[in-house]
């Protein structure tokens, strides 16, 4: 008995560090379509984790096209006046998300209009290192996002089931 609840834990141990290893994750923005115009990416968004320290790939081309961080309310309006970043160097572009928070991006010259436009939720890790006193506290946003929480969620009910099952 007492082997097999050795086991649960090392089994335990190991989902939680792959969950957790899923950080610094390379997602391609629009997969093979990359950033062009016409392309959904609140559903391309809705089916990807995105965890601190994963990095965003913009795939464009930089003739006519940008990539810029922008705040809600430019996101919203498609405004690119007061951007926070202009993270557009040479059409094959990466952007880290160190923040536990929504980031926001759009292209300018009136492309958000037509739909090139990504928010992402950056979601804490399933098993979070422990933090230093001065890092970002996590928001009530990034805990209320379903992407976050459900891979929780099952990594506790498994967890739990074992557990149970043993005894």
């Amino acid at each position: 008995m007492e082997e097999m609840r050795v086991r649960v834990i090392m089994v335990i141990v190991a989902m939680a560090w792959a969950t957790d290893a899923m950080g610094e994750k390379l997602h391609k923005v629009g997969n093979s379509k990359g950033w062009n115009p016409n392309l959904n990416y609140t559903l391309w968004s809705s089916s990807h984790r995105f965890y601190l320290g994963d990095w965003l790939y913009f795939v464009f081309d930089k003739r006519y096209y940008n990539v810029l961080e922008v705040n809600e309310t430019s996101y919203e309006g498609c405004t690119e006046k007061e951007f926070i970043k202009n993270i557009t160097r040479g059409g094959r572009d990466v952007f880290q998300l160190t923040e536990l928070r929504p980031y926001f991006f759009i292209a300018g010259g009136g492309y958000c209009f037509q739909g090139m436009k990504l928010a992402v939720l950056v979601c804490p890790t399933a098993v979070a290192p422990a933090a230093p006193p001065s890092a970002t506290p996590i928001s009530r946003a990034s805990l209320s996002n379903p992407t976050c929480w459900i891979m929780n969620a099952l990594l506790l009910f498994v967890a739990l089931f074992l557990v149970i099952k043993i005894e």
